[in-house]
């Protein structure tokens, strides 16, 4: 059996194209576990963010209720002040 150079060179044209296509192929899953890894990433951020911002509003409302009781606290003393007995 006769293989000429064109044949050999075809030949490792394709085995050439093959390795490239595989590790093109790698890349491409590397990069895809890679964005899915981020993906995840942003989805805990996202839950966080929404965790901290329920935080906040609780915070909030608290301060709320301090700022009314001591604006009662406030007025009352004012009163007695006033009208001592």
């Amino acid at each position: 059996m006769n293989v000429d150079a064109s044949t050999i060179a075809s030949l490792a044209s394709i085995v050439g194209v093959v390795f490239a296509y595989f590790s093109f192929m790698k890349d491409k899953l590397r990069s895809a576990e890679e964005f899915g890894k981020l993906q995840q990433k942003v989805l805990q951020l996202e839950q966080q963010a929404r965790s901290n911002e329920n935080r906040f509003q609780t915070i909030e409302n608290k301060l709320d209720v301090i700022q009314q009781t001591l604006t009662r606290v406030e007025t009352s003393v004012q009163n007695l002040l006033q009208h001592p007995n």
